[in-house]
């Protein structure tokens, strides 16, 4: 036999020196698994509906909602000498091992067309999940305002198109932006970013879509039917933002209809509310204008 080193074990008094290790066939390693408390062992027998569980499983998991999980592999189960790999979810929002992997093989009978019994090891992945959502999250939304950005905006918007969904478009853009960042600097004109992106929210709540798709350019998609009111009151709240004494705030925005049909695609509707905001701007800011 050779090890990693490349040289050989070879019989003799050398061979010794191995024989600190043994294949156990004992429960020995198995009470041990209790010391480890992100990983569970389990057995689940049809017959007398059972559910058998390494000790450091108490307290830990949904039991009912581990038991379906059983049922619902009882006809899909994996043959003999097979191994599956799944993710499961078990319990509440917030509870340990809410997200697992699964790792199931069976026990089968001669003449019995499902398995007597699943057995396997769960691994609680929840904090891996959760990472895998952070990082969804920072490649759909924009990192300053926590709404979507320009990518993951126009993907949603063509979604809707696609499904035939009518609506409006608004293109929302800071007059006098610029200005504010030239006389207070740059982290004020985050500060005023954020503002705008948790107003917008407010204004425009789920399953309303908000983007950033610029600097100081934001884009709402929605079905409300006082898009107008919704802008006028995004007007007002915009120019409460900065006191007076400080300088002057204000938004332009202008909105085009979307009309459901299947054919209409973003980049012509995006293209007809910026129209229509640089028509706000011309007409004096701080203004509401309808392409």
């Amino acid at each position: 036999m050779v090890g990693n080193s490349g040289k050989e074990f070879v019989d003799g008094s050398t061979q010794n020196e191995y024989k600190f290790f043994h294949y156990s066939e004992s429960d020995h390693l198995y009470r041990n698994i209790s010391h480890f408390a992100d990983t569970v062992l389990f057995e689940y027998t049809y017959q007398d509906r059972q559910l058998y569980l390494s000790a450091n499983a108490k307290g830990q998991l949904n039991l009912p909602a581990f038991k379906n999980f059983f049922e619902t592999y009882r006809d899909n189960a994996p043959r003999f000498g097979e191994i599956l790999s799944t993710e499961i979810c078990l319990g509440d929002s917030g509870e340990p091992y809410h997200w697992c992997s699964c790792k199931l093989s069976t026990k089968w009978e001669e003449g019995k067309n499902y398995p007597v019994s699943l057995i396997g090891k769960l691994h609680d992945i929840t904090c891996l999940k959760k990472r895998e959502e952070q990082l969804l999250l920072q490649s759909i939304k924009d990192g300053l305002t926590g709404v979507y950005n320009k990518t993951a905006f126009e993907y949603r918007v063509e979604e809707k198109l696609k499904g035939g969904r009518s609506g409006w478009l608004c293109m929302i853009d800071i007059d006098n932006f610029k200005e504010i960042n030239d006389s207070f600097g740059h982290p004020a004109g985050d500060r005023i970013l954020e503002q705008v992106g948790r107003m917008l929210c407010h204004i425009f709540p789920e399953p309303d879509l908000i983007g950033r798709v610029g600097g100081d350019e934001f884009v709402v998609f929605t079905s409300a039917g006082d898009v107008h009111d919704k802008a006028q009151c995004l007007l007002d709240m915009v120019e409460s933002i900065v006191p007076e004494e400080e300088g002057r705030l204000s938004a332009s925005i202008g909105i085009v209809s979307s009309l459901g049909k299947k054919k209409e695609e973003y980049q012509e509707l995006f293209s007809r509310a910026d129209r229509a905001m640089y028509l706000a701007k011309e007409s004096g800011k701080n203004q509401v204008a309808f392409c």
